[in-house]
């Protein structure tokens, strides 16, 4: 859990604020659209545009919170539909600022809106069977965090702190497969015993990274298979569990464990992190969670590749950055688009053929 509920008030009042945070979007939103309004002409879908962020104005201002799903929730749901709808508004803002000073796209603006109506929609109702598995994991956390040694806890905190600091300075640029990502938002954040993060866009968020100290318990293993099985079909989920010292059995099913979207990672303060070495999404998502400080940016690494190559196809690069054909189409163009390179491949050339541009005289 990310913080205590005693430091962040009842889930009504987490509620409120998210609701008042997003009425405030929504309106500046509409102040947006009627600017794109008197300067577009796509003035019919605007109107409607504005005729719809109207409506969820009315549905946010409605109090009644019963109206959301009456559906099985614990904290951690119920804290990701009220980011979603954060992300959601915000998301909407900075598209509608970008769009004020590029060409209009509706399409764009309405696959927003429709993501801002479903985060709405998918709120949960704090309802007291949620209060109760809150106030179980207070006192769970009391007994395996708060009676930690003095010495256990600081080296937690140092371990997380590290981590923060490296997701400040890095960001996953290369999705396990070979998916070049840079156009995804990166987001991270933590609490006392956790840290968070994430690559999302509007419409896939297709990597999940999370460290939380775990206490030992007999059912670990069997929370860590319905842990697995809760992952999407087109997510991969890192997961790295934090204890002063992991027992042999653990650690040997940590080595041995494979899940076709989950990682495990073990970080023991007393050794360092214990995973599968022999799984390849394992070793890829590593660095994520180990004491490496820094790691290699494409943008570091590209200029040496292009200065050795006087030219070079879609395969090559593939190759030498460990991504497949289509990151490494979508790593050249925004190469060509930031005019690193040009394509100097003939129409009948089956594949195309790249060079560095070369500076001018």
């Amino acid at each position: 859990m990310s913080k205590k509920i005693h430091e962040i008030g009842s889930l009504e009042d987490i509620q409120k604020v998210t609701t008042e945070n997003i009425i405030k979007n929504i309106e500046h939103s509409q102040l947006l659209i009627d600017n794109l309004i008197q300067s577009s002409e796509n003035v019919h879908e605007l109107r409607n545009f504005r005729k719809k962020s109207s409506i969820l104005l009315s549905e946010l201002r409605d109090k009644n919170l019963g109206k959301f799903n009456e559906k099985t929730s614990d904290y951690n749901d119920f804290t990701s539909a009220e980011e979603r709808l954060n992300e959601a508004a915000g998301d909407l803002i900075t598209e509608l600022e970008k769009q004020s000073n590029e060409k209009i796209n509706i399409k764009s603006i309405a696959i927003l809106l429709d993501t801002l109506e479903h985060s709405i929609k998918s709120r949960l109702n704090p309802t007291s069977e949620l209060k109760k598995q809150i106030s179980d994991i207070e006192k769970s956390e009391e007994s395996h965090v708060e009676l930690l040694s003095s010495n256990v806890k600081n080296e937690l905190h140092l371990f997380l702190n590290m981590l923060q600091t490296k997701y400040s300075r890095n960001r996953p640029e290369i999705l396990f497969g070979g998916d070049y990502i840079k156009d995804l938002n990166w987001k991270y954040f933590s609490g006392d015993d956790f840290i968070k993060a994430r690559l999302d866009s509007v419409l896939e968020n297709p990597l999940l990274l999370e460290a939380h100290y775990q206490k030992m318990e007999h059912r670990l293993i069997d929370q860590i298979q319905i842990t697995a099985n809760k992952v999407k079909k087109n997510q991969h989920k890192c997961l790295c569990l934090i204890n002063e010292s992991w027992d042999e059995e653990t650690k040997d099913f940590a080595s041995r464990f494979v899940h076709p979207n989950l990682v495990l990672y073990l970080y023991d303060l007393d050794g360092g992190l214990v995973f599968n070495t022999e799984n390849k999404m394992a070793e890829h998502y590593a660095f994520w969670f180990n004491t490496e400080p820094g790691m290699n940016k494409l943008d570091e690494l590209v200029p040496g590749f292009i200065d050795n190559h006087e030219y070079f196809i879609e395969a090559e690069v593939a190759k030498a950055f460990g991504l497949n054909i289509k990151g490494a189409k979508k790593l050249l163009k925004y190469l060509v688009d930031n005019s690193v390179i040009i394509d100097v491949s003939f129409e009948s050339e089956k594949n195309k053929k790249y060079t560095k541009i070369k500076p001018k005289d």
